[in-house]
């Protein structure tokens, strides 16, 4: 489709004018660069296959690192903690703790434990989605974790005890004490650990309660080696890694021990025999695992002969490249190694077909360049799109921070400049005017400078008691600090409620609802950002007493009703605000509080209103709890007014309905 400017003149995108460049120096060269590209795609061909299972097999030891040595690092961490050394239930919320951290920054994390020279012992499993936990434990939904502690009851007897953790950590639920025969100085890795001198690690295991295929790493507790630390490693987190990164389509992925067992596949049907021989289902015969895995035997007779490098063999017609790579970054691991497999062809199979279509190439070498063209016209022309997308972004209010834009072309980098000019201009006029002022005349295009309606509004007018004296007692930039981390405090209320700061007026602040966005639970908003002030200034003013600084106690009134809504100001100095009885009403609201010895005072216009059902924009629909305070008379009013204090959010949990 043709497309003209508004002098009609024909115009395109610089990537098409571009495009049409290059196309026709394309077809003078492509033929002779493309039978070169060809003679040289065996050579290419057999690099790739160096590259790609190179890459493999470090992404594959990276994983078994993370998944053991990170852990082994966490064990020892443990190891030195003096919480640990002690027998539970001592110091049991210390050892909850770190037991817990320790599981949610491990994903491929079973468990991890202590066993105690005493007999007793401490467990905490991951119940995470899949968890093999879940279902023998018939664990709580909301429950991320739970603990096992075995300790002798009033008789001597070992009794066990499960404690469901919610996502902080802490208890939720439990399954009563009950007897147990377990032991965990009978456990090969408690013997193991507390007779070596350094960290140890079982083979992979099968756990009957769990039903987990697991590997454990142990080591003793470094002021008493009586005491054992191990974590429990998933295997089968560690064969979907081998599944899913695959060096090929047709590729096998293993992990042996020393001995040449095979203990980990990425077939997930061979890794479910494994577990079957762990669980002793079939015995400790590996020789019915080449039935799903013919490649099996000749990796493993690969492996006889060395344990690492590359080398390849023959099978079924089909030449296989191998690549095995010893597991040495942790002496527990010595003599572990991965190996993989993969087809030849799965690497050379396009390069082949390309030399046998040769001689057909020549039609497609046209298209090849038109799409070559295509995309190199779009590199050139990458930076306007990247300035249009910013332009248009501007427009649409996001001043997030673009990417770098790199280009050797002056116009693109002044041009660059100027957008970001542009850009923290309007976002720094955002700091200045209520944001969603500013978006509508973005929006419009238009801005009327004496526009004012009127609406119906809470107003909200704050004040810190005794501030003049803690200016005095203080230096002006500790006040300062400490007002822009109050004033911050506030801010995060006010909009978490859909209200607006209109003005910061020293140590107070004026905020509003219902204007200049429509809120129609505008009352309420502004009665629970009252209170969540509350709750958030106690927390801000502990944390002021602790450090040795000034408590910034403060007052809040509330009052709804009619106001003018707009801009007020100069010809060449505007000022959004709201004027009118209302705004005077809830300033001297504030004052009140004093003479009443409250901290939030409200009108009864506004009481009225959060009474009512909550509006279609309150979210939770919550009510408010007030105390009456009588009637109080208001400097510049002739009638008294009926004021009273909320008291605390009522969630419909909390209220029933």
């Amino acid at each position: 489709m043709r497309e003209n400017d508004e002098n009609g003149t024909w115009t395109r995108p610089l990537r098409i004018h571009l495009g049409l460049v290059f196309v026709v120096l394309l077809i003078a060269i492509a033929g002779p660069m493309l039978w070169l590209s060809y003679d040289r795609g065996h050579d290419a061909a057999y690099e790739a296959i160096d590259l790609e299972m190179a890459s493999v097999s470090e992404r594959i030891v990276d994983h078994y690192r993370i998944a053991f040595a990170d852990k082994l690092a966490m064990a020892q961490l443990a190891a030195g903690l003096d919480d640990m050394a002690t027998s539970p239930p001592a110091s049991l919320d210390e050892k909850r703790g770190f037991l817990f951290e320790t599981i949610a920054l491990a994903p491929d994390l079973d468990g991890i434990f202590v066993g105690y020279p005493d007999g007793r012992f401490l467990r905490l499993v991951s119940l995470r989605e899949g968890s093999p936990w879940r279902a023998p434990l018939d664990a709580p939904e909301d429950a991320v974790a739970a603990m096992e502690m075995i300790i002798p009851d009033a008789a001597g007897d070992p009794t066990v005890r499960w404690t469901f953790l919610g996502a902080d950590g802490e208890p939720t639920s439990f399954i009563p004490a009950r007897p147990t025969d377990f032991d965990p100085r009978t456990r090969i890795w408690y013997r193991e650990a507390t007779q070596a001198t350094g960290p140890i690690a079982t083979e992979p295991y099968f756990m009957p309660f769990s039903g987990a295929y697991v590997k454990t790493i142990a080591l003793k507790h470094k002021t008493d080696p009586g005491v054992v630390i191990a974590a429990d490693v998933l295997m089968d987190t560690v064969a979907r890694f081998l599944d899913e990164e695959r060096v090929s389509p047709n590729a096998h992925s293993y992990i042996f021990d020393p001995d040449g067992k095979l203990i980990v596949h990425s077939d997930p049907v061979l890794m479910a025999e494994l577990i079957e021989i762990a669980n002793g289902q079939r015995g400790d015969d590996h020789v019915d695992l080449a039935e799903h895995d013919p490649l099996l035997n000749q990796v493993g007779d690969a492996l006889k002969t060395s344990r690492s490098g590359r080398t390849h063999f023959a099978h079924a017609g089909k030449v296989y490249e191998v690549l095995l790579a010893p597991i040495d970054f942790l002496s527990t691991f010595a003599g572990y190694t991965i190996a993989v497999a993969a087809p030849r062809s799965d690497f050379t199979a396009d390069v082949e077909r390309g030399l046998h279509q040769g001689l057909a190439i020549g039609i497609g070498v046209l298209g090849l360049g038109i799409a070559i063209t295509v995309i190199i016209s779009r590199l050139i022309s990458r930076s306007l799109t990247t300035l249009t997308g910013q332009a248009l972004r501007l427009r649409d209010f996001d001043f997030s921070e673009p990417p770098p834009l790199r280009s050797r072309i002056s116009e693109i980098v002044t041009l660059n400049g100027a957008l970001a000019s542009a850009r923290i201009a309007i976002s720094s006029f955002g700091l200045y005017v209520p944001k969603e002022l500013v978006r509508r005349i973005v929006d419009s295009g238009l801005f009327d400078r004496r526009a004012a309606v009127r609406e119906t509004v809470t107003v909200m007018f704050t004040d810190i008691k005794d501030f003049t004296t803690i200016s005095e007692q203080n230096a002006p930039e500790t006040v300062v600090s400490m007002l822009s981390d109050y004033f911050e405090l506030l801010n995060g209320c006010v909009d978490a409620n859909n209200g607006t700061i209109v003005q910061f007026l020293g140590d107070s602040i004026n905020a509003m609802w219902n204007a200049p966005v429509a809120s129609p639970d505008h009352a309420r908003d502004a009665c629970r950002c009252a209170l969540q002030m509350k709750e958030a200034l106690a927390a801000f003013n502990a944390a002021q007493r602790a450090a040795g600084k000034p408590e910034l106690i403060t007052r809040i009134g509330i009052h709804t009703g009619p106001a003018v809504v707009g801009n007020v100001g100069a010809e060449d100095r505007l000022q959004y605000t709201a004027m009118g009885d209302t705004v005077n009403v809830a300033s001297r609201l504030e004052g009140m509080n004093k003479e009443l010895g409250t901290a939030i005072l409200v009108s009864r216009q506004t009481y009225d209103l959060c009474a009512g059902e909550p509006g279609a924009g309150n979210l939770a629909a919550d009510k408010i709890d007030f105390t009456a305070r009588g009637e109080v008379q208001v400097k510049g009013r002739s009638e008294p007014l009926e004021v009273f204090e909320p008291r605390r959010i009522v969630t419909p949990a909390q209220s029933g309905t």
